[in-house]
Parts: C-alpha cells; structure tokens; sequence
C-alpha cells in the first residue's frame, strides 16, 4: 500500500501579502521638450548641423568660391569692395571666397563650447568689417551659402526641416553678430570723440604742471 503524504496549505486569507515593486528602481522622469542651448540650437539642430558638415567640409573650398562668385555675378557693384588703387585684388578676392565657409565650419565644430563658439565669432567677422566689408553684404553672403548648401547634391538627399532650421539659425547668429559688433565700434568712436573734443594743448598742460610745483614749494617755504 503506497503512502501519503497530505499537506495542508493555508488558507488565502491566512497567507502573508507581500507587495513588491514592479521594477527594483524607479525611473527617472525624462523631460521630453525641447532645451535649447545660450546659441539656441537643440541637441537634434546640433546632431544635424554635425551630421551634414561631414558631407560638406571636404569640399567647402569649392563650395566658397562658387557661391562668392555666383553672389557676385548677382551683386556685380559689390566687386568695388576688391579694387585696390581701381585693380581687383585677386588675394582679397579669393580669400574672402572660402573665409565665410571657415567661418561656418568652425561654428558648427564649436557648437557645445560657447566661449569657443564666440572666440570664433570675434576672431573673424571683424576682419571682414575691418576689410571695408559691409555688413548687408556680409549677412547677403551668408544667407546665399546657406541656400546653396541646402540645395547642393552632397546634401540634398539628406536635408531636413531640422537642418534647414539650424542653418538658418546660424546664418542669423552670424549677421546679427556684425551688427552688434559694428553698433559697438561706432559707440566707442562716438564716446573717444566726444571725451577728445577739446583736448587740451601740451603747452598749457606743462605750464599748469608748473604752476602747481610752484605752489607747493610756496607751501613748504612757509612753514
């Protein structure tokens, strides 16, 4: 006769209820909205701009030029800003033809540096104005290059309106940089001019010098 053996298990009620979590640790909350940096730009605008520049930088030299001369062909009185004792100065030109591409170029490398990203700003763009170059024209230039690179092969088939934004968003930084820079050049002029409006002659200045030594030994001998 085979034997067995009952177990009595307790009832539900009786049975101790343990709660336990679904997930060991909680998770963190994830802020889903948009967060745009001192520039402006979001994490996706950056990763755009980056991901595109891999398809241009190898060939932004030639990209310059064709755009600076198609611009020019369209501006044909801008050449005037080239000519040096009335000769076009083919250095000038040709520098200033790849100098605004650079300039992108090192933004879009900068973009999670601020301070680097600036320092970019301030090395070159007053060259530029320092060159006699206007500051409509350079904001012109700009906005040109940014529609040539949006419609050039390398990049049309990976254009987005994320990409567009992020160019248009650095075009805009670029121009309103210029004036900014410009506004504060003329207030300091405006500031030097207005403090040296009535400088005072060396000749009145050394005989007031005088004056006042001679005053001082006065003081002395009478005490």
């Amino acid at each position: 006769m085979d034997s067995q053996i009952n177990i009595e298990l307790p009832d539900e009620e009786e049975r101790p209820s343990i709660i336990l979590p679904v997930y060991p640790k909680p998770l963190a909350e994830r802020d889903i909205g948009r967060r745009f940096d001192e520039n402006g730009f979001t994490a996706v605008e950056k990763a755009a701009l980056r991901n595109a520049w891999r398809f241009i930088e190898p060939f932004q030299r030639r990209y310059g030029q064709t755009t600076f001369y198609a611009f020019l062909t369209e501006h044909e009185n801008l050449i005037n800003s080239f000519r040096i004792n009335n000769k076009i100065h083919l250095g000038k030109l040709h520098g200033h033809a790849t100098a605004m591409m650079k300039l992108l170029s090192k933004l879009v490398h900068t973009l999670d540096e601020s301070l680097q990203f600036r320092s970019s700003l301030d090395e070159n763009l007053p060259f530029h104005l320092k060159s006699g170059i206007d500051i409509d024209y350079m904001k012109l230039l700009a906005v040109a290059l940014k529609d040539y690179l949006l419609a050039c092969p390398e990049i049309k088939n990976h254009n987005s309106c994320t990409l567009t934004t992020a160019l248009e968003k650095l075009v805009t930084i670029v121009g309103e940089y210029a004036e900014a820079d410009d506004a504060r050049k003329k207030a300091l002029s405006v500031y030097y001019r207005s403090t040296n409006s009535n400088p005072t002659p060396k000749n009145l200045r050394a005989s007031r010098v005088h004056s006042v030594k001679e005053v001082k030994e006065v003081k002395k001998s009478l005490e």
